[in-house]
């Protein structure tokens, strides 16, 4: 009587024990648990019409913004989410009265609306071309003969590229404070004529020439303070070498009347300034 007792109280517990071995054999051949994918970097985009993919077409807004920009192609990468686009043609690195949202502008508004931030991975900018007057160069350079388009040139630089320099350094200094954490990508700007192709395509051969070199001059300030703020900045003109108008195969836009000229077209952002960007910036090392 006993002994019935006894067993009956050890087969359940022996049946327990054995269903709990085999969990564990099972949970054992199973493997690790995977890892959850990293999280996409929180990316905000700032600048003027380079950086909103003027030229590019299909726009979006008053400001340029398109898909096919930098900012457009950037997000369509798993690594990258797009949480703010305050980019918009006609800004410039200083404040001006009316006209387009300048740079402190956008940098107020993503700041107000908390995607710029300490947790924020990503920003890109470009910024300074208009406050050194490319429109004018421009227009002087293509209705003026060379001479003329020189000396506008040296004139223009030497009194906005001081001025650039300074108003780059407080820009820079408050997308820091807003972004302690981000890497902040810095784009110069892509020369947009190839004169050794010797074809006079909107201005004479030695004035697209001397503004190559007016823009060499810009991005030299905008490098010089980007670096000196720890930022990165990605040269353009190299992989738009041999695509500038006068070409055989031009990334830059020139068509008569159009609104969008001289920036970039699709191509030039999707050859030129992505790669250009990815080169620079290892995007896995950056995710958490």
């Amino acid at each position: 009587m006993n002994r019935t007792k006894h067993s009956a109280g050890i087969r359940p517990r022996l049946v327990a024990l054995a269903a709990a071995a085999t969990a564990a054999l099972i949970g054992g051949t199973a493997g690790p648990v995977a890892a959850a994918p990293p999280a996409p970097l929180s990316y905000v985009a700032l600048g003027d019409s380079y950086a909103s993919g003027f030229g590019a077409g299909s726009y979006v807004n008053a400001c340029g913004q398109t898909p096919l920009g930098l900012p457009g192609i950037l997000d369509t990468k798993k690594q990258v989410e797009l949480v703010a686009d305050a980019t918009c043609a006609g800004a410039k690195a200083a404040t001006e009265a009316g006209g387009a949202l300048d740079l402190p502008e956008q940098v107020g508004r993503v700041v107000a609306s908390g995607a710029l931030s300490p947790s924020t991975d990503l920003v890109t900018i470009s910024a300074g071309g208009n406050d050194a007057g490319f429109g004018q160069v421009a227009g002087v350079c293509a209705t003026r003969p060379t001479a003329e388009c020189e000396q506008f040139i040296a004139a223009q630089n030497a009194t906005a590229l001081p001025a650039l320099g300074c108003t780059l350094d407080a820009l820079y200094s408050t997308i820091g404070s807003a972004a302690p954490h981000a890497t902040v990508v810095v784009t110069g700007y892509p020369h947009l004529f190839t004169p050794e192709a010797g074809t006079p395509v909107l201005l004479p051969v030695a004035s697209q020439t001397a503004f190559n070199d007016g823009t060499d001059a810009v991005n030299a300030v905008i490098r010089s303070r980007a670096e000196a703020h720890g930022f990165t900045f990605v040269d353009l003109v190299r992989k738009f070498e041999g695509h500038g108008l006068g070409s055989a195969d031009p990334w830059i836009t020139f068509r008569p009347g159009a609104v969008d000229n001289l920036h970039p077209t699709d191509e030039g952002y999707r050859s030129g300034y992505f790669p250009a960007v990815r080169s620079s910036v290892n995007f896995s090392r950056l995710q958490r």
